[in-house]
């Protein structure tokens, strides 16, 4: 029987990735604070690939 934990999707206690987990931003557990982002989800690769764009764009143009 497959646990209901979140901690299911836990690679290496930093790295997050579950797909079935619908949150793009997860608070980490085991740490106490911060946050990390959920990598299976498809808005947090939207927003990684727009973000490296704009730095891109950002260091060319400088």
């Amino acid at each position: 029987m497959k646990s209901s934990n979140r901690d299911d999707g836990w690679l290496t206690g930093r790295l997050y990735f579950n797909r079935k987990d619908k949150r793009a931003i997860i608070k980490r557990p085991q740490s106490g604070f911060g946050y990390t982002m959920n990598l299976g989800n498809k808005w947090t690769w939207i927003f990684n690939i727009i973000f490296v764009i704009i730095i891109i764009i950002l260091v060319s143009v400088l």
